[in-house]
């Protein structure tokens, strides 16, 4: 996590999870170094006093990571504890002696994370690092039986696209789509690759006639260093003596192979003319990876941030949960000052400070091909 929490002692009756004790990613606690009055106990009294049942565990059900999805169906009862699931795919894992699969929490530090998730997303709203469109292109090669063309065999056991982040590791890529032009009516497989790893097999739609008939996927989201191919294995497809040139996009390269071995993850590959294969493709700035990567310049927003959404919560006590001068020893005129005075050494100006420096540090690290003024990164339609 970007944010954690040390045991201050103020809530004798609450025990966090395990995930909110460790060090957080970016050595930053909430409760520490910031202002005195920013507690366990003050928190839990001005947040949500959440009433919710989970449901029970099923193993034959399938969790996915509640970190990522933030569904309360990720979160489940069993042996009367509350466990929150830690991974994709989750099934058939006991959370009791699936540690890897479950932490064991309960509804204190589900509502503190809940907070840190708000935290961390103002962050990435106010320096303009949500997660921002980039470009939505397709790559493909019109070829048509009635232009008079043949199928081709692509040499070699595999053909495939090749993808690689270029100047950026803060990128990620959806496929929307794909299309593969291969004359049979089998569906194929599409062999997703990263680093010599096997990552995911998509099933392909394809058809006699070999017409370029793209395939709507989902869940296809793919980030991560090095290059991503995408291969299936070789046989007749319609395709043109054409090439992907790849130094001609701006946040990719891209470019057309063939691969030689046992396996397509062990396949050896290498440059050369059109594969048969079409992708419709999206690409996003990713912006907590770049945040995490750079997490020594964000420090100081980091505990403004804090201080200034806590003091936020305090004044407006929106869940009408405590008595704020009872609780704070804060006046409502001392939170107003706070958080209005944009000269003096207020919580706000501390925050408009801060801010303004990692506008400052993101120009020194941002990649400039993916700046969102320029918005240059584009992949255009080429024949593959």
């Amino acid at each position: 996590m970007l944010l954690g929490f040390v045991d201050d002692l103020t809530s004798e009756n609450v025990t966090l999870d395990a995930q909110l004790l460790a060090v957080s990613d970016s050595g930053l606690s909430v409760n520490t170094g910031a202002h005195s009055s920013i507690t366990i106990d003050n928190l839990l009294h001005f947040l949500p006093n959440i009433t919710i049942t989970f449901g029970a565990y099923d193993n034959v059900a399938t969790y996915t990571k509640y970190k990522d999805s933030r569904l309360k169906t990720d979160i489940v009862i069993d042996g009367g504890l509350t466990y929150q699931s830690l991974a994709a795919s989750n099934t058939g894992n006991t959370p009791a002696s699936s540690p890897d699969e479950w932490l064991l929490t309960n509804i204190e530090s589900i509502r503190l994370k809940i907070f840190l998730h708000s935290i961390e997303q103002k962050i990435l709203n106010d320096i303009n690092l949500v997660r921002r469109h980039v470009a939505s292109e397709f790559l493909y090669n019109l070829v048509d039986p009635n232009d008079g063309i043949t199928a081709t065999t692509p040499p070699n056991d595999y053909a495939a696209i090749i993808l690689e982040s270029k100047g950026s590791d803060y990128t990620e890529f959806t496929i929307n789509q794909a299309a593969l032009q291969a004359l049979t009516a089998t569906p194929q497989d599409l062999f997703v690759i990263n680093q010599g790893v096997l990552v995911d097999t998509i099933s392909l739609t394809t058809n006699l006639e070999g017409r370029l008939v793209f395939q709507r996927l989902t869940n296809r989201t793919y980030s991560g260093k090095g290059k991503w191919i995408f291969a299936f294995e070789s046989q007749p497809v319609l395709t043109r003596n054409a090439y992907l040139d790849p130094l001609k996009f701006d946040g990719f390269v891209a470019s057309t192979a063939t691969g030689t071995g046992a396996s397509p993850e062990d396949a050896v590959y290498n440059f050369a003319s059109g594969s048969g294969l079409a992708l419709d493709i999206s690409v996003h700035f990713n912006p907590t990876a770049y945040v995490t990567s750079n997490l020594k310049n964000f420090g100081k927003l980091f505990k403004a941030t804090i201080e200034l959404m806590v003091f936020e919560m305090y004044l407006a006590n929106p869940n009408a949960r405590s008595n704020r001068q009872e609780r704070t020893l804060m006046s409502e005129s001392r939170l107003n000052a706070e958080l209005q005075d944009e000269k003096n050494n207020s919580t706000l100006k501390r925050y408009l400070d801060a801010r303004k420096d990692a506008f400052e540090k993101i120009d020194k690290t941002d990649d400039r091909e993916i700046a969102e003024d320029d918005n240059v990164l584009t992949i255009t339609v080429s024949s593959v």
